[in-house]
């Protein structure tokens, strides 16, 4: 159990993905109470050495984590029930809103309300402080490079780009993407064609196609969006479908919205 409860320790320190399983309806042969750490990629790493090799575990560990909600796991052996209770282990998932502007005020409280640890950035004092953003975990107020590098997003971080203009968007984007850890997700604000013109500018600067293709941009979900709070909606809209699909059919991929212009 030792090197079960370090390694759990450790998962929990340094905030990785993981699942910790516990053999709740033992057999003969895997007796109850027998405990398991799982990485992100379904992988038994530690634990006892009684441990059930089933070919669709890794899926369902996968699963549970994709879902984020526990999972009993029912199996049959030699004519014995067996069941598994499967336990996430979540690092906090980061809300990282680059730009202090209006649409960020709803987004701030919709974010919190879906249970995300929420941060603010903006270069302006006005637009970076606690007292515009009260239920904000953390304002920085910083150059926006600066603040990122100092935040470090990670494959927990979903990063929402609405700043005051093209040339933030573009650092901010740039430097959101030159991450050791790609968020979860990256979205930037925009028209179709000031989306373009970003992109195309940091693809000749040399960032990899496969990078900018993750990028949703235009942000959002197409629900015809007009004010600061709707737009927040179908940002955080798409934020919860990558969340649990692992992927997006927003603005980047329609035609109609509020940023679906040229």
């Amino acid at each position: 159990m030792t090197a079960y409860y370090s390694t759990l320790l450790r998962y929990l320190e340094e905030k990785r993905l993981g699942v910790a399983a516990v053999i709740v309806q033992g057999t003969v042969r895997y007796p109850a109470g027998s405990r398991f750490i799982f990485d992100g990629d379904g992988q038994r790493i530690a634990g006892g050495q009684a441990w059930p090799e089933f070919p669709d575990l890794a899926e369902e560990v996968r699963e549970v984590l994709r879902l984020r909600i526990p999972r009993l796991y029912r199996r049959e052996v030699a004519g014995e029930p067996l069941g598994i209770f499967l336990d996430p282990l979540l690092p906090a998932q980061r809300l990282l809103i680059l730009g202090g502007g209006h649409i960020a005020l709803p987004l701030v409280q919709m974010g919190k309300m879906i249970g995300f640890e929420v941060t603010v950035v903006d270069d302006r004092p006005a637009f970076a402080s606690t007292t515009r953003f009260p239920a904000a975990d953390r304002v920085i107020c910083d150059e926006f490079g600066k603040a990122i590098e100092e935040y470090a997003p990670d494959g927990s971080t979903f990063a929402v780009i609405v700043t005051r203009g093209h040339r933030h968007d573009k650092d901010c984007l740039a430097k959101v993407l030159e991450s050791e850890e790609q968020p979860a997700y990256t979205g930037m604000i925009g028209s179709r064609r000031k989306v373009k013109a970003v992109l195309d500018e940091l693809r000749a600067e040399g960032i990899s196609p496969a990078l900018l293709d993750s990028v949703q941009a235009p942000i959002g979900l197409d629900i015809g969006a007009q004010t600061p709070e709707e737009i927040a909606v179908s940002i955080v809209a798409e934020i919860v479908m990558v969340k649990y699909y692992g992927r997006s059919s927003g603005l980047k991929a329609q035609s109609g919205g509020v940023q679906g212009g040229p």
